[in-house]
């Protein structure tokens, strides 16, 4: 039997000799049907995972929108996204998945439309474009989350559709408001007013001012101010941003493209470049138009923001940080120019309808399976996540629950349950800078991250933790040292603000809590040395007398020392090991300056061989360690599945750069990794 198209493939396989009535309707509503089994896949993912892709803006969204009824002026909110407020805010009100499941709805509007835009191209198998759009890997991403990269996406292309359709004043009208789902809509209005321009539709050009007019005279009255749209934009735009400011690599998307479109859709997506230009100069007018269609509605603005958004980071402008989730935007389009790509290709394979169904097979499993290959089921939190929940959910259970407290993470009001926006009176605060330690009332609560602590509130952890009127009451890090933006280890401490008079050795407290959250967890000690002097040790001339944490003695480390003392063992000879065992190797390190720029690394290898199969190391140089103190410094890893029983366990701190330290009590534990 012959199959004109993937739709007539797919009603052969799923019918057992249906009737013709059912075949027809069926036909003309697979796309729904294939919309909506993926739409409830992407409903159960959102509802199992913890986790979410994209960070914390995530829940600064819902928080704009879950509380937006509440507090109407976060309607207009620049940053959090006019559009994307209004439209999300019903269903924030049923909580974060709330939010989630319109995305998951805008994404499988998006996918909707870009179906019937390539049937009205006349583009071959325009079913396969869903499966495209819904499994391209940053898209499958983004899908179950409350960014707003989706809605800008269906934006778009309902768009694309209405002027299809020769509905250009409604198409302008909806393309108005792109700016308002995100801030890159103002680069993509001139390319509908070229399209306008160029199909001679001079009544539609007004139209795009529509959004800009309507949101201006909307927000004047609350902000009393007509051109608050652009006065109240959230992003630099004549000046670098303070934090963001770190210039990358111009090709730095392209590097990324494996994570972004994957290696499948990528292929498709150059095949449909040479597609569509060929076609641009077919000899049939309608093939022509078509493809010129394309090519200025779909591949040459997908090139445009993708070139946009590399000189953005290229040149550190507009606080970009080179996030590859941005892309998510205009991905959908991408996937239109690789339908033509495919069709393209498919005509290599009309010698054979099995060879072009087969060549089709292969295609939705290389992109379905390339894209799932890496994507856990379900979607984990991040440590910085799952640390930060941990903080709150101790605090919820605390004595010091219920008390008005200050925050440096977002996601601190969010998981316990406090409206931030609330003024009158607050229930919190946020902690803006170090010098605001000074004037927090006493007894008051400071819960803080190492992440949005050291960077937007400017308070790192060497500030907090030496601050005279603080004490920390509880500390948390990842199960594995998690290094955050800045180059900072990620941490929380709760602190207490306390009473005149009183005085608190926060780095004591705090590697006193470490150790006994440490102990707690340890099965049994595999090595430890206070280098105190052993007549049989070949290092006795190492030792040290001029520092030393605990004892006489510390090891020094310099340009004679490449590598430091520590276990070698064999892994039959570790304490009986179980799925959730690890090692965790802990040392006390004094510098007498500031770090160096050297790579001196604290190492856990499995080698068999000699050859290292699984490798952990920490920079100590990254952790911010304070200088003329001793520094507590923990590594972790999970226990490898070993190749033999001969093969062996190396700990050691390895000094290539000759640089000089101490060290003090080095202990090496088996110990239980809980998430």
């Amino acid at each position: 039997m012959k199959f004109e198209s993937i739709e007539a493939c797919f009603f052969y396989i799923c019918m057992d000799q249906p009737q013709h009535t059912m075949i027809n309707t069926l036909k003309r509503n697979i796309h729904w049907i294939l919309i909506g089994f993926i739409g409830i896949f992407f409903l159960f993912y959102s509802l199992l995972s913890a986790g979410y892709y994209g960070g914390t803006d995530n829940v600064t969204h819902y928080l704009f929108s879950h509380f937006a009824f509440k507090h109407p002026g976060l309607f207009l909110n620049s940053w959090a996204r006019p559009l994307y407020t209004i439209l999300s805010a019903p269903f924030a009100q049923f909580g974060f998945h709330g939010i989630k499941i319109f995305n998951i709805l805008m994404g499988m509007g998006t996918a909707y439309f870009c179906y019937r835009i390539a049937k009205m191209l006349e583009i071959r198998h325009p079913l396969l474009v869903i499966i495209l759009i819904c499994f391209t890997p940053l898209y499958f991403l983004m899908l179950p989350t409350a960014l707003t990269e989706i809605l800008f996406s269906f934006v778009f292309a309902l768009s694309f559709f209405l002027i299809l359709r020769g509905n250009f004043i409604a198409a302008a009208m909806v393309i108005s408001f792109l700016p308002f789902a995100r801030s890159e809509g103002f680069v993509m209005l001139p390319v509908f007013f070229f399209v306008f321009l160029i199909y001679k539709r001079y009544k539609a050009i007004p139209f795009l001012a529509f959004g800009l007019v309507f949101f201006s005279l909307l927000g004047s009255f609350y902000y009393r101010d007509l051109f608050w749209v652009f006065t109240q934009f959230p992003y630099p735009v004549t000046y670098h941003h303070p934090i963001y400011n770190q210039a990358g690599s111009l090709w730095h998307f392209f590097e990324a493209r494996d994570s972004i479109i994957g290696l499948p859709l990528e292929l498709l997506f150059l095949a449909g470049i040479a597609q569509t230009v060929r076609e641009c100069f077919s000899a049939d007018r309608k093939v022509r138009r078509q493809a010129f269609l394309l090519c200025i509605l779909a591949l040459i603005p997908f090139l445009l923001y993708l070139a946009f958004h590399s000189i953005l980071y290229w040149q550190a402008m507009g606080g970009s940080m080179g996030l590859g989730r941005v892309l998510a935007a205009m991905l959908p389009l991408a996937a239109l120019v690789c339908l033509k790509g495919f069709q393209g290709l498919e005509k290599i394979f009309e010698f054979s309808r099995l060879a072009q169904r087969i060549f089709m097979a292969l295609v939705v499993a290389g992109v379905i399976l390339v894209t799932i290959h890496d994507v856990p089921f379900p979607y984990p939190p991040t440590p910085e996540e799952a640390t930060i929940r941990k903080t709150c959910d101790w605090y919820k259970t605390s004595p010091y629950a219920g008390q008005k407290f200050y925050w440096t993470d977002i996601s601190t009001p969010f998981y316990l349950g406090v409206d931030h926006f609330e003024s009158n009176p607050p229930n919190c605060y946020l902690l803006r800078e170090s010098k605001t330690l000074d004037t927090i009332p006493p007894n008051s609560i400071i819960i803080w991250d190492a992440h949005f602590g050291s960077n937007e509130s400017k308070v790192p952890p060497d500030t907090i933790l030496s601050h005279p009127r603080l004490r920390l009451l509880k500390y948390f890090k990842p199960v594995e040292n998690w290094i955050t933006f800045g180059g900072y280890p990620y941490e929380c401490y709760v602190m207490k603000v306390m009473l005149p008079g009183q005085f608190a050795d926060n780095y004591a407290i705090r590697d006193s809590l470490i150790e006994t959250a440490e102990d707690s967890s340890a099965v049994q000690n595999i090595f430890f040395t206070s280098f105190e002097p052993d007549p049989l040790s070949a290092d006795t001339l190492k030792l040290s007398r001029e520092f030393a944490l605990n004892g006489r003695f510390s090891f020094t480390m310099d340009e004679r020392t490449a590598f430091s003392p520590g276990p070698t063992q064999l892994v039959s000879t570790l304490p009986h090991q179980t799925h959730a065992a690890g090692i965790r190797f802990r040392v006390y390190v004094y510098l007498q300056g500031a770090p160096s720029d050297a790579n001196t690394l604290m190492v856990i290898s499995f080698e068999n061989n000699h050859q290292s199969y699984s490798y952990t190391a920490l920079n100590l140089n990254q952790q911010k360690l304070k200088p003329n103190h001793w520094n507590r410094v923990s590594l972790s890893a999970q226990l490898p599945e070993f190749k033999s029983p001969d093969d062996y366990m190396n700990i050691y701190i390895w000094n290539p750069g000759k640089q000089v330290f101490y060290l003090d009590d080095m202990k090496v534990d088996m110990v239980t990794i809980k998430n």
